[in-house]
């Protein structure tokens, strides 16, 4: 009896895999960082989803060959602040499938995602903006761009009044404080994914703001974003920017993840690294983030590059230079800069290798990317088809996920699995307790949903570079991208008019 009901269910089992699915991926090394599974099979996907993973031969609609090719889950990135559809081309070349907006975050939310509805071709989602409230608030302006704020002169127009969101302290009771806690709970119950605070850009700021702020966090069942104060190596340093963050999580019983480690640390890396750890294994939820880069991108009008820069950073006046003009600043310059265009991105030169590379091994970090957007000559963003070399801007916004992979077959610093886990199954793993949606990504299992990079670990690699004309050159060696089911990337090319990309979004509440 027990030899027959064996065999019954191997008959169903298999007459199931032979049934045509939408897409089959075959002979590809399946890694999922889950079950540790690693090993030659054959996926099936069907209505979005993976429907088997097996040595079984199946057949479907469409086939892809993936010999000699690993199948990853798509990327998750949390940082990703190029939203335009040339950005996220890149990110697809990358095989980031969901490129989040969770540092600057959006505001209005809900003018987010109406944007990208239906025209995205990867998956979309933005946290609610402390940076974007207060611009709202202090200084009376709004992104006409979808909420971002990156994609609009809003720093450079609060010039105009003191920039009043990175200078001005708010008061518990005051009608600034509650219109900006007013916004971000707007923000929530429209479905943000988390709450950013970028308040290195913004040390001004008082602690009890960002701990009411983070409170909200909480009623929400959310968490907490950090771009830390103090991009310092001194007193004050990243490391005390981090214990604020931290203190702020564990009051409000929130969880915190700590974007870009090294660019706050310094040379103080390994010590905040092993801060965070700590905090881990005494029961907290926190995660450290970095970015397998040695320069950073922001604005000329930062926090941390005013007065005292250099003994803070280890930095100089060269160590600067403008996106647009391709510029390196001299005091002279650095001035007028500061003064008269403090939203102009720059790159600067501030992390050491060893630094990066103590994040890069650490055992549980995530990728983020912190992809800026690029910019052509006239610093307008790029069209869609524009040419890969008329793009500037940092060559993270188009080389992180390659350069990771490749940093993994040369230096053996992680393993294959580890480097795929940092990029997906991590973060979605981290955030999947305050947004369901994430249970079903970041795995290669049946029943997820099929978001899938497909790469030859022996030859994917960045190729981007700080070099004008180089800057935004794609990743190569991951010649398919799948999203939601749908192949977006074709044979290393992009597929122009698909937009397979889903929201990733809490409930919006009424």
């Amino acid at each position: 009896m027990r030899l027959f009901l064996a065999a019954a269910l191997a008959v169903l089992s298999t007459s199931a895999w032979a049934q045509d699915f939408d897409l089959v991926i075959l002979n590809g090394r399946v890694m999922d960082p889950e079950t540790k599974l690693d090993a030659v099979r054959n996926v099936g996907i069907k209505d979005g989803r993976i429907e088997v993973v097996t040595d079984v031969e199946i057949s479907g609609a469409k086939t892809i060959d993936a010999t000699g090719h690993v199948v990853a889950p798509g990327f998750i990135d949390f940082h990703w602040h190029g939203q335009d559809p040339f950005g996220i081309k890149l990110a697809l070349r990358g095989g980031v499938t969901s490129p989040l907006e969770l540092e600057v975050g959006a505001y209005p939310i809900e003018a987010f995602y109406d944007s990208k509805e239906g025209k995205s071709q990867a998956n979309y989602g933005a946290s609610a903006s402390h940076l974007g409230a207060r611009l709202h608030v202090l200084d009376e302006i709004e992104s006409e761009v979808a909420g971002l704020v990156l994609y609009s002169d809003s720093v450079n127009k609060s010039a105009q009044d003191g920039s009043k969101w990175s200078t001005v302290r708010t008061a518990a009771e005051t009608p600034e404080r509650k219109g900006i806690v007013a916004a971000i709970e707007d923000g929530m119950r429209q479905g943000a994914i988390g709450i950013g605070f970028p308040i290195g850009y913004a040390t001004q700021v008082s602690s009890d703001e960002v701990n009411e702020v983070a409170s909200i966090a909480q009623r929400y069942n959310s968490f907490i974003l950090t771009h830390v104060r103090y991009l310092s190596q001194v007193p004050p340093s990243g490391f005390l920017g981090i214990q604020e963050l931290m203190a702020v999580a564990q009051v409000n019983d929130v969880p915190l993840i700590v974007q870009h480690v090294p660019s706050n640390c310094l040379a103080l890396t390994g010590d905040c690294l092993a801060l965070i750890n700590h905090a881990r294994d005494n029961g907290m939820k926190i995660s450290a983030e970095f970015y397998p880069w040695e320069k950073g991108s922001a604005i000329v009008g930062a926090d941390y590059l005013g007065e005292g820069f250099q003994e803070n950073t280890g930095m100089d006046y060269s160590d600067l230079l403008i996106v647009a003009t391709n510029e390196t600043l001299t005091e002279e310059t650095y001035t007028k800069y500061r003064a008269e265009s403090p939203g102009e991105t720059m790159i600067m030169h501030h992390i050491k290798n060893a630094d990066m590379m103590k994040a890069f091994a650490d055992p549980l970090s995530i990728v983020g990317s912190d992809a800026f957007p690029f910019i052509d000559k006239d610093g307008m963003p790029l069209a869609w088809d524009a040419p890969y070399d008329q793009a500037l801007g940092h060559p993270r916004g188009a080389g992180t996920s390659g350069k990771m992979l490749r940093l993994t077959r040369e230096t053996g610093a992680i393993t294959l699995m580890d480097a795929i886990a940092k990029m997906s199954y991590y973060p979605a793993l981290f955030i999947e307790d305050m947004v369901p949606d994430m249970r079903q990504r970041g795995r290669i299992q049946p029943g997820m949903i099929a978001d899938i990079a497909i790469f030859d670990p022996a030859t994917v690699t960045e190729n981007s570079d700080y070099d004008v004309g180089k800057n935004a050159l794609p990743t190569t060696g991951i010649p398919y991208v799948i999203v939601d089911g749908t192949v977006v990337v074709s044979d290393s090319k992009v597929l122009e008019g698909v937009f397979p990309g889903q929201p990733i979004r809490n409930p919006v509440i009424d």
